[in-house]
């Protein structure tokens, strides 16, 4: 699939000029999918049901990566064939009311780690299968319904095809949106908690390099194309 970059993304890519072992070798910001079922209001990260370990609302639970724009995709590779994946920022949401927020509506931080079968796969990334070590918090900043430091774990799951999670040039899912053809990188994984139950629980989002960026997918760095696991 032709890949074509618009200015805006193209402004904040460079090429490594180091070693693929040097940490931190790719860096994405991060932003709510045109394309999530249950957009509006548009999100990033659904987690159905999350709310009801503490006594709230359930049903469909959605939150935004585009109200602080801080969420970032960070790819580290930490050596001996070993990537790492972090996906870290403010988000902001709740319980879903068809075009705004109810109970829980707030701001939380995401901080999620993938740990294990981290590879390359193209321009992008792929986890596969889910591990237990990948795994993830989201901490409320506080609200009227969710106290300041309120935390909610996750894990990671496979899909039908056993992967865990996919940051792809893929196209998915972008056909009729305006970010259609224009290189963006999507990512989507799959979650699940041991205190919330029922509902749809997952990634969904689009990406760019983030300004200053080391890399852009794997350009410039020779790493081999074939996925790498643990």
């Amino acid at each position: 699939m032709k890949r074509v970059l618009p200015s805006a993304i193209l402004a904040g890519v460079c090429c490594l000029c180091a070693s693929a072992n040097a940490g931190l070798i790719a860096s994405y910001q991060c932003y709510d999918h045109p394309d999530g079922n249950e957009n509006p209001p548009p999100y990033g990260l659904r987690f159905d049901n999350l709310f009801s370990s503490i006594g709230g609302t359930g049903g469909v639970t959605t939150f935004s990566m585009n109200t602080f724009g801080d969420t970032v995709l960070s790819v580290f590779d930490d050596g001996g064939g070993d990537y790492r994946i972090t996906i870290a920022g403010t988000v902001f949401g709740g319980v879903d009311t068809g075009t705004g927020y109810g109970f829980g509506e707030g701001a939380y931080a995401l901080d999620f780690e993938y740990r294990a079968n981290v590879g390359p796969d193209g321009t992008g990334w792929v986890v596969t299968p889910s591990d237990p070590l990948n795994t993830g918090t989201l901490t409320s900043l506080g609200n009227p319904d969710v106290a300041n430091g309120t935390i909610f774990s996750m894990f990671d799951v496979n899909n039908g095809d056993n992967d865990s999670f996919l940051f792809l040039q893929d196209e998915h899912r972008l056909a009729g949106h305006p970010q259609e053809g224009q290189g963006y990188w999507v990512g989507r994984g799959w979650l699940d908690s041991s205190h919330h139950s029922g509902g749809t629980k997952d990634f969904l989002f689009i990406a760019i390099p983030t300004p200053g960026a080391a890399s852009i997918g794997l350009m410039g760095v020779g790493l081999a194309a074939s996925r790498r696991r643990r």
